[in-house]
């Protein structure tokens, strides 16, 4: 039987994150729900990543540093695979 988890965290300035982890794959959830680009510090994500430094965004194939803060555009989601 697979684990499935999945871990919220408190949305803080109009960011919702969460994280979902399925077959020993880990996912990072990102929603900016404002009109304005939001910058993210990485004390705010950190317990999330399971201490993955990098991980890639799915859409665009970008390879995102996780130990730096997180720039999200207005109304952007982001999926990152750690």
């Amino acid at each position: 039987m697979e684990k499935k988890t999945v871990k919220y965290h408190i949305p803080q300035n109009g960011i919702y994150m969460y994280a979902r982890t399925n077959s020993g794959k880990t996912e990072l959830i990102v929603l900016n729900s404002t009109n304005a680009e939001q910058v993210v510090e990485s004390d705010h994500y950190r317990m999330m990543t399971n201490d993955s430094k990098s991980g890639k965004e799915l859409v665009s194939g970008k390879k995102i540093d996780l130990t730096k803060n997180m720039t999200v555009g207005a109304r952007q989601s982001l999926i990152i695979e750690l």
